[in-house]
This record gives structure tokens, C-alpha cells and sequence, in this order.
């Protein structure tokens, strides 16, 4: 629970990898997971940062976040609908709360240069249905809809003009 599976980690590392950005913001950091294939695109590309924020609801915080990726990375314990925006993004990844109308609010707030990357979008749930609605009325259709085995919760991406 709360984590990504690996073909969705490939795809969010793929991306850091084709579009080099240099600020990556991630809405929900969790244990780390989504967070360290992030940072290994950010190593790999050699220059970059990912903040990675999160509001501290769970126990374990980044803690699946080998130290190796730590210099890569700024942890951020806030809640994402009231935190001081960074300046100058390039990507989000938002796998917040899903709550409905959180991913809305969030593309309000976060606006890359780059990319948009919601997860949970194909999810068969409430939670889904959410992610859907917010991220069709933000950004319209997905651009690209990540849906590989044996992910259920799909990742939908809108590349910014």
C-alpha cells in the first residue's frame, strides 16, 4: 500500500532520463519508493533536485530511500495545499491524497514547464474516479496513459506546450 510498482517506477525514471529537468516536485513522498526512481534519474542525468513533499499522516517517511540518493532529494514534511511552492518546476509527480478535487488543487498550485504525472488514474476505485475527474478538468485528456501489468492504477501524463 502507498507505493508504485516497478514498471511505473521505469516509466517516471524514463522520464527524468528523455526530459532532464532539474526540478522535480513530488506530492507524496510516502516511504520513498516513486521517490527513488526519481533520484536515479536525477543521478544518472547528472544534475537535478526532486522535493519530495509530504504531510507526515504515515509512520516511515522515506524510509525506503537508500542514503546513496539522499544528496538528490529534499524532503519536505508539509501538506501540499498550503506549503511555499517551489520556484522554477520542471516536473510533478502528484500521488497525494486523492481526496476528491486534491489533484486539481494541486495543478492550481504546481505548474511545471516540463510534465504532469498523476498517478492512480486507471485505479478501479473511488480513488481513482478522482484522480480522473481532477486530471481531465486540469488538464484535459492525458497526453499518455502509463497502464502496464501488473500496475491497477495507471499513470496519466500531460507534457506541457
Amino acid at each position: 500500500m502507498g507505493s508504485i510498482f516497478a514498471v511505473e517506477g521505469q516509466r517516471l525514471y524514463d522520464l527524468v532520463r528523455e526530459l532532464k529537468p532539474k526540478i522535480i516536485v513530488e506530492i507524496g513522498g510516502f516511504r520513498g519508493c516513486s521517490t527513488s526512481w526519481l533520484a536515479q534519474g536525477v543521478k544518472d542525468n547528472g544534475f537535478g533536485k526532486v522535493i519530495s513533499i509530504d504531510n507526515n499522516e504515515h509512520h516511515g517517511y522515506w524510509s525506503f530511500l537508500p542514503n546513496e540518493y539522499r544528496k538528490y532529494v529534499k524532503c519536505v514534511i508539509a501538506d501540499a495545499r498550503t506549503c511555499k511552492v517551489p520556484a522554477d518546476i520542471d516536473m510533478v509527480f502528484e500521488d497525494g491524497s486523492h481526496q476528491e478535487g486534491f489533484t486539481a488543487l494541486m495543478a492550481e498550485r504546481f505548474k511545471p514547464k516540463k510534465v504532469w504525472v498523476s498517478h492512480d488514474y486507471n485505479h478501479n476505485s473511488e480513488v481513482g474516479k478522482n484522480v480522473r475527474t481532477d486530471f481531465d478538468q486540469a488538464f484535459g485528456e492525458p497526453d499518455e496513459i502509463f497502464f502496464e501489468p501488473p500496475t491497477d492504477c495507471g499513470l496519466a501524463i500531460k507534457y506541457m506546450t
